[in-house]
């Protein structure tokens, strides 16, 4: 497992923010799953990849989105293969598709995609090569469904397998929840109360100890994960102030990157940007996906 925080040359914090910092790390250290793109490995109808034909069951209906059109794969996960930690699935396949029509960027309307219309979170609790759908059936299937190319019908440029380690990560400071969760902090080592009257974290500290926060705390850039903490570009999409939507898990997040081989485009969101998808934890022991949330953001 990889030790938490980011190693950069700083101005000298703080002891109140090396202390914040370390109570930080413990209140919200947890495990989850870093993604790799392998441009190395072929990927395969059955295995976790981004982009490319999905696996999909003889007989089972294929997504289709508003418009009557297919969705078309962003990131298949192999359960078992990829080796999750709790509560995500130890067996199975897990599928993220987006519409394919341009119009729908990415298969989201406005701040956040449509499940079921716009987008699909797709759960098999068993893979069965024997009685999944041919490449051919397939790509016959992708033909007729197909909508008109565009520049937004899909983040994933090319079709490249998946691989995952397990890692120890921490709460950074473009979480929704940091701010109430740092004056939580101030408030149990100083027994004075902050933060109540809109003030952000950032309004409590110099820059020297901001950046240390900023630096030492979380993900260092948007990337490939599951379960952790989301790192966008952006704001994050959950509201804090709305406690069904903040206290949501990321179910997955696809960051943008190009080939290490030719410098081409693997997955690019607008402008070096990120997908976010969301659930409910109690949704996600259950193994409902109606119900996620998803969005993007450009860099």
């Amino acid at each position: 497992m990889m030790m938490m925080g980011q190693q950069h040359d700083t101005p000298q914090a703080s002891q109140r923010a090396l202390r914040i910092a370390q109570e930080v790390q413990r209140r919200t250290a947890c495990e989850h799953v870093r993604l790799t793109l392998n441009e190395g490995r072929q990927p395969t109808l059955t295995g976790s990849k981004v982009g490319g034909l999905p696996y999909w069951p003889q007989g089972l209906a294929y997504p289709t989105d508003c418009y009557g059109g297919g969705m078309t794969l962003v990131a298949q996960i192999n359960c078992a293969e990829l080796g999750l930690c709790d509560p995500l699935p130890q067996q199975g396949m897990l599928q993220w598709l987006v519409s394919s029509n341009g119009q729908l960027m990415y298969g989201c309307q406005g701040n956040r995609g449509r499940v079921g219309e716009t987008f699909a979170v797709v759960y098999h609790a068993t893979v069965d090569g024997e009685a999944a759908m041919s490449a051919s059936a397939l790509q016959a299937l992708n033909d007729q469904l197909r909508q008109p190319v565009a520049d937004f019908a899909t983040p994933v440029k090319r079709e490249v397998a998946l691989d995952a380690t397990r890692e120890v990560t921490a709460m950074g400071v473009t979480d929704a929840r940091f701010n109430r969760l740092f004056f939580d902090i101030v408030r149990d080592i100083t027994g004075v109360s902050h933060g109540d009257d809109g003030e952000m974290w950032y309004d409590y500290v110099d820059n020297a100890d901001a950046l240390y926060l900023e630096q030492h705390l979380g993900m260092a850039a948007p990337c490939h994960q599951m379960l952790g903490y989301p790192v966008s570009s952006q704001d994050d999409p959950r509201q804090a102030d709305d406690q069904a939507d903040g206290d949501m898990s990321l179910l997955i997040e696809l960051a943008s990157q190009h080939s290490a081989a030719d410098g081409g485009e693997l997955v690019m969101w607008g402008d070096m940007g990120e997908g976010l998808v969301f659930i409910d934890r109690e949704r996600l022991l259950r193994r409902d996906f109606s119900q996620v949330v998803y969005t993007w953001s450009c860099g």
